[in-house]
């Protein structure tokens, strides 16, 4: 048995992830568990990051005629959404915290221990150098040193935590209590005092955030009815200052989804995790209609049934308006022609 050196860790990062290791603890530890170079290699290419990049998830096949789903709520029925979604995940950040963010068997309580702690964190590590920062470079954002960032659906800080070491300020927005509890203590023993947790009650869901010059969301529009996605989205798109990017993750089909909201609350309530959509045509409209600018649009990974959902990464700005623009907005908003509320409904 040869032992494994650092520089051979290092290699398998860039050569087989195709990315600078997120740290030199990592590098060392890796180097001190692998048994030999073949060892060593098995590990990078079984692990989540690789499998994902290489995998090829299923066609979906698009079904005839249009999706059924309701985004217009009345302030009444927006309420009853949003305090089922709360009371759901209310309960799940009490009884598994960390499995409900990743659902891998190591994050059930019954299994968890430091090191899957310490790896649940090092995920976000590597969700930021691995996918973030690279969208963010092809995009010519830098200098996130001076930046302010935005988190929604923070959860427990896994990449909120990983942002503030890379940013100036970093607000992280989420609807468990006990998720901010974990993420506030976890960022007290890491010493990381340039974050400010927020807890999303019905009067914050909807209303502005915290204005940022970098937002981003992954994993978390999902779990929300259509219409609070659509509320949660409009908010977040509003707290882009000009020049700024965001970077955010949903579904916009599924197969046999559909969504109504009378039928969704005459049914029982459910404390399980939900995956809902939001059709790509709505949130095409919705970007316009924040005078928001699209840079890219991407299938993705990350839904849990990849064979019925199809899921994509937006990475949207928002450009300075020229003056043109204001000109012509101004006029619009004296009679009226740009000031009704968005709605979308098929």
């Amino acid at each position: 048995m040869v032992p494994v050196t650092e520089e051979e860790v290092v290699w398998c990062y860039r050569s087989i992830l195709e990315r600078n290791p997120e740290s030199t603890e990592v590098v060392r530890d890796l180097a001190g568990t692998a048994q030999d170079f073949r060892s060593l290699v098995k590990i990078f290419l079984d692990s989540h990051e690789h499998r994902t990049r290489n995998s090829r998830a299923a066609l979906v096949p698009l079904a005839r005629g249009e999706m059924e789903i309701e985004l217009a709520a009345s302030p009444a029925e927006l309420a009853q959404l949003i305090d089922r979604i709360r009371e759901a995940w209310t309960h799940l950040g009490k009884v598994r915290p960390h499995h409900s963010v990743l659902t891998g068997d190591a994050y059930l309580p019954e299994a968890l221990d430091e090191a899957a702690i310490e790896r649940f964190y090092d995920s976000g590590k590597q969700e930021l150098s691995s996918m973030i920062e690279a969208i963010l470079e092809r995009h010519g954002f830098a200098g996130l040193e001076s930046k302010t960032c935005v988190e929604y659906g923070c959860g427990l800080g896994r990449v909120t935590l990983a942002l503030a070491s890379k940013c100036a300020a970093v607000h992280g927005y989420d609807i468990s209590p006990n998720h901010l509890a974990l993420a506030e203590k976890r960022a007290a023993e890491t010493g990381a005092g340039n974050v400010r947790f927020h807890l999303c009650t019905a009067d914050v869901i909807g209303k502005p955030l915290e204005p940022c010059d970098f937002f981003f969301s992954c994993i978390v529009f999902q779990h929300n009815p259509p219409p609070i996605m659509l509320a949660m989205l409009s908010a977040s798109l509003q707290s882009l200052r000009v020049g700024g990017i965001a970077i955010f993750q949903l579904p916009t089909y599924g197969t046999g989804y559909s969504f109504r909201i009378q039928d969704y609350l005459a049914a029982p309530r459910n404390l399980e995790i939900e995956m809902h959509c939001l059709p790509q045509e709505a949130v095409f409209s919705l970007i316009a209609h924040e005078n928001c600018k699209i840079l890219e649009v991407r299938e993705d990974d990350w839904v849990g049934d990849p064979g019925r959902w199809i899921s994509n990464t937006f990475v949207v700005t928002r450009p300075a308006v020229p003056p043109w623009r204001r000109v012509f907005d101004d006029a619009s908003q004296r009679i009226g022609g740009l000031t009704s509320k968005f709605r979308y409904q098929k």
